[in-house]
């Protein structure tokens, strides 16, 4: 296995448990609270930070669920590594179109 192939594993996987990390952050009171605090104190606002707060929540740990099958991927088949990043490339575009999308 090429010495690039083996980064890109270990790199896939750390990205992948920060990803949920965040995602878990995201989705946690603690954030929803600060989030509330730096916004208008009115019923349209919140519903609309809660909505905003669970989108990129769930988006982020999708996200880090898809790192962590492309680096098994990469670890099973490692000769087509270019292809299984390009399509891993499109769904990272996805994901940040939803998370934009969330945010408007």
């Amino acid at each position: 296995m090429n010495t690039k192939i083996v980064v890109l594993i270990i790199l896939a996987f750390l990205a992948g448990l920060v990803f949920i990390g965040t995602g878990i952050y995201f989705l946690s009171a603690s954030f929803l609270e600060k989030l509330n605090a730096s916004s208008a104190a009115d019923e349209v606002s919140r519903r609309k930070n809660t909505f905003r707060a669970k989108g990129s929540g769930m988006t982020a740990i999708s996200l880090g669920a898809l790192t962590i099958v492309w680096g098994l991927m990469l670890l099973s088949f490692p000769q087509i590594a270019a292809v299984l990043g390009l399509v891993y490339m499109f769904f990272l575009i996805g994901a940040f179109a939803v998370i934009t999308l969330v945010f408007k």
